[in-house]
Formats: C-alpha cells, sequence, structure tokens
C-alpha cells in the first residue's frame, strides 16, 4: 500500500501566544512523512520508532534516542521504516519536541548573559545532530519539562539550552543557513519525489520515470533536483539504499551481505562494497563486524 503526503509543506507549529515555548509528545503509527519547515526552532527527541530522517540536504536513518535541533526554515521530514506501512503492527512512533520562536528571543539577543545562547541558535540555523552524553543529558531534561509548568518549566528550558551551549558532541547537518521560507509548490515537488524514492529505491528507477512524475524531462528534472537539493537523483537514490543497507547489516544477522546488497536496490556486490565503502568509510562486513562487537 502506498503513502501519500497530506499536509500542505509550509507549516506553522501551534504556539499560544503567551507562550514562550511549546512542548508537545507524539505517539503515532508513524511519524509524519511530510517533507516541510516552518518559521520556530524545533528541538527532536525519538523515544521509539525508526526510519529514514531527511533534513536540508542530508539523509540519515533514525532510531531511539536521535535527537535534533533545526532552526527556522529547515525543511525536514521523518519517514517510518516501510514495513510499518505496508502491514499491521503494535509497533507505534513515539516522539518529544519542543518549539519556540525566535521573535520572542530577539529583545535579549544583544544581551550579554544570552550570547552563548545566541552563538548555540547560529549553529542551529545549520541543523545540528546531537548525541554522545550530551543527547542522554538532554533527553533527561527534556523528557521531565514534559511535566513541568509555570516558572519551573521556565527555568527548566534554559538549563536544556544552557546544556547545548557547551555540547560538543554534535555535528552541522545542512551545508548552509536557509533564510528564506519554502515555496510550497516547490516543496510539494520535492515531496513527491522523496515519497516515490522511498517506497520503490529497492528495485530500478529509471531517471525517466521520476521526471514524468513532475511532468519534465529527465535533463530538466536532473537540473532542478540537482538545484533544489545540492546532489544528483542518484546521489540521492543510493544514500537510500546506504542507509537501508545499513539498517539491514545491524539488525538482520541471518541475511548475509550478497541478501542485502540485492535487498537494498544495488545490482552487483562489487557496486554494493565500492560504493558503501565510499558513503561509509568501511567495507559491508566490517561495518556489521563493528555491531557484532558492541
Amino acid at each position: 500500500m502506498e503513502t501519500t503526503f497530506r499536509k500542505t509543506v509550509v507549516q506553522k507549529s501551534n504556539i499560544p501566544e503567551s507562550n514562550i515555548f511549546f512542548v508537545r509528545e507524539l505517539r503515532e503509527k508513524h511519524f509524519d512523512a511530510t517533507w516541510h519547515a516552518h518559521q520556530e526552532f524545533q528541538l527532536f527527541l525519538v523515544l521509539e520508532g525508526t526510519g529514514t530522517r531527511f533534513i536540508g540536504n542530508t539523509v540519515k536513518s533514525f532510531d531511539k534516542g536521535d535527537l535534533t535541533f533545526l532552526g527556522p526554515n529547515i525543511p525536514h521530514l521523518w519517514r517510518t521504516d516501510e514495513g510499518d506501512f505496508e502491514r499491521p503492527t503494535d509497533k507505534f512512533s513515539h516522539g518529544l519536541v519542543i518549539y519556540f520562536d525566535e521573535s520572542s528571543w530577539r529583545p535579549l539577543m544583544g544581551k550579554d548573559e544570552f550570547s552563548q545562547i545566541k552563538m548555540l541558535f547560529e549553529r542551529a540555523r545549520y541543523g545540528m545532530e546531537i548525541h554522545g552524553e550530551c543527547a542522554k543529558a538532554t533527553s533527561k531534561l527534556m523528557l521531565e519539562l514534559l511535566h513541568l509548568h509555570g516558572t519551573e518549566s521556565i527555568i527548566h528550558f534554559f538549563k536544556i539550552l544552557d546544556l547545548l551551549t557547551v555540547c560538543k558532541d554534535y555535528h552541522l547537518l545542512h551545508d548552509d543557513v536557509v533564510d528564506n521560507p519554502l515555496k510550497e509548490i516547490e516543496s510539494n515537488r520535492i515531496n513527491t519525489v522523496y515519497n516515490y524514492a522511498a517506497q520503490h529505491f529497492k528495485n530500478k528507477v529509471p531517471l525517466e520515470e521520476v521526471a514524468a512524475l513532475l511532468n519534465m524531462t529527465p535533463t530538466s528534472f536532473s537540473r532542478y533536483f540537482t538545484m533544489k537539493t545540492s546532489k544528483s537523483f542518484s546521489y540521492f537514490l543510493t544514500e537510500l539504499r546506504i542507509r537501508n543497507a545499513c539498517k539491514l547489516l545491524s539488525t538482520e544477522e541471518a541475511k548475509n551481505i550478497d541478501q542485502i546488497c540485492y535487498e537494498s536496490g544495488f545490482n552487483t556486490l562489487s557496486n554494493f562494497n565500492r560504493q558503501f565503502k565510499t558513503f561509509i568509510g568501511m567495507t559491508p562486513k566490517e561495518y556489521r563486524q563493528k555491531f557484532l562487537t558492541l
């Protein structure tokens, strides 16, 4: 069964005007897989669920404990594993997100006491993936914040920001600051391509077929996709296939590497090994061994 995108691309979170920030708990069969953006900062923690996340021009698998901090206008989506769409399951996706609007902070950004927070916000404009002990400590504070109110919640929120200002366990997810909001018509096109690619990457995906989805010629589509995502469509498709292979190598011990190669959409084992090492920095065999020894 194919999933479809239903929501508009340019979204606004429901932060009450009377609030500095807003905490929302997500508990659904799967996270919303709509490529979208909003003007608010977003700190998002995955508590349960697996899949692939797209942030700016990066593609990466997500799992329990995945923590990201995104600045305004960075397009993103979290796509739950395809299997959870196709068959009845008791599994669910569970997340915790904190939104806050930049406009509430402008009067404070020039104050000396906020200099570190100002630098943190500048980093978040590129998108941050937070890991290690910093992610664990931040996650704990976020879960505690869910049950607090009033002044106590504000103090706790500032504890989270203060922790992130000194965090060294992170890397940036986008190669540039996104100043302009998404245009809905353009982002709907990217949604269509991402959705189709996520559903068909295990098979051959002819460029003509994808271009036809947008009523474009293959040449026009190739230029368009590269301009909008800073990568070629073939590179993007390989990313999806490699991420799927990584998941299978670390979770499906009964499957041999040949099986994983073909189940991830690669036609030859030699090409799979070469591409995997290019993207991940080690061979599939070395990657699997790494997880077996953890």
